[in-house]
C-alpha cells in the first residue's frame, strides 16, 4: 500500500502506558492501534515517558509507524485495538 493513502490520527496517551491511534487506509477504513512507552522508548527515541516525550516521539516517528501499521490492511479486523510491538517499528 502506497505510504501517502494512510493517515493517522493524532495520539492519545493512555492510563495503561500505550499511545492510542487510528490509521485510516483507503478500501480498508479505520483501524485502532496501541503503541507501548516501552517501545515509543526503545524504537522512536522517547527521553522518557513523560507526555511531551512520548508525543514529540510519535510526531518524528511517524514515518516508521506508518511503515509498521500498512501490513495490518491485510489482516482480518473486528473492530479491536492491535498492539503494535516494538520489533515491528
Amino acid at each position: 500500500m502506497n505510504q501517502l493513502s494512510v493517515q493517522l490520527t493524532p495520539p492519545v496517551l493512555s492510563q495503561d502506558s500505550a499511545v492510542w491511534f487510528s490509521a485510516y487506509g483507503f478500501g480498508w477504513g479505520y483501524r485502532a492501534f496501541a503503541l507501548p512507552y516501552e517501545a515509543v522508548r526503545e524504537r522512536l527515541g522517547a527521553g522518557d515517558t513523560t507526555d511531551q516525550q512520548i508525543r514529540l516521539a510519535f510526531e518524528l516517528g511517524k514515518r516508521r509507524i506508518l511503515q509498521a501499521v500498512e501490513p495490518c490492511g491485510e489482516m482480518p479486523y473486528e473492530g479491536q485495538r492491535v498492539s503494535l510491538p516494538a520489533e515491528k517499528l
